[in-house]
């Protein structure tokens, strides 16, 4: 395995569905970043894993530009548009795209909602960039661990109550140097 095949396989999901949007579009990096109106060179950084978890506003400008839903482009499963003269196969049908749709934006609303909780409950005062990547964090974790509903939410509020301490104990390191 190359270098690079390496480097891809440790980059998030939604960068494959980045690429492809981008080839069915005929989209280079440079196009595209001036076209969501980003810095010239933001999606060559996204691609090269030097930008992995970008705000939501720039997702939300490359979907723009890509002609796709946010969620189309962070969740995967969708079909991309077809090329001239190319035959694209659909893996999934719209309606169990949009379930799908569905089901991660209800988990991640749970997951912001017992975060937030958990935070408020140990007086704890989270930065965006921190609470955004404590929710990716836990997103993770709960999709790789199939469970029921109950188990999930237990789930959830351990992961959030584990990293809410960890930053604590992270803050208080901080402040005694």
């Amino acid at each position: 395995m190359t270098k690079q095949q390496e480097k891809q396989d440790k980059q998030p999901k939604w960068l494959d569905n980045l690429r492809a949007l981008m080839a069915s579009k005929e989209f280079n990096p440079r196009s595209l970043s001036l076209k969501a109106g980003l810095n010239a060179t933001a999606v060559r950084d996204m691609l090269e894993g030097r930008a992995k978890f970008p705000r939501y506003d720039t997702i939300e400008a490359l979907a723009r530009a890509l002609d796709v839903a946010p969620a189309q482009l962070m969740g995967g499963g969708f079909d991309l548009p077809e090329r001239e003269g190319e035959k694209t196969v659909s893996k999934t049908s719209q309606a169990e795209n949009d379930a799908l749709a569905d089901d991660d934006l209800n988990l991640l609303t749970e997951i912001i909602t017992r975060l937030q909780e958990t935070a408020h409950e140990y007086r704890q005062s989270l930065k965006p960039k921190d609470f955004a990547a404590m929710v990716t964090t836990i997103y993770r974790e709960v999709q790789s661990k199939p469970s029921t509903t109950k188990s999930g939410k237990a789930a959830i509020d351990s992961h959030a109550h584990h990293l809410i301490t960890y930053e604590t104990l992270r803050q208080r390191a901080a402040s005694r140097k």
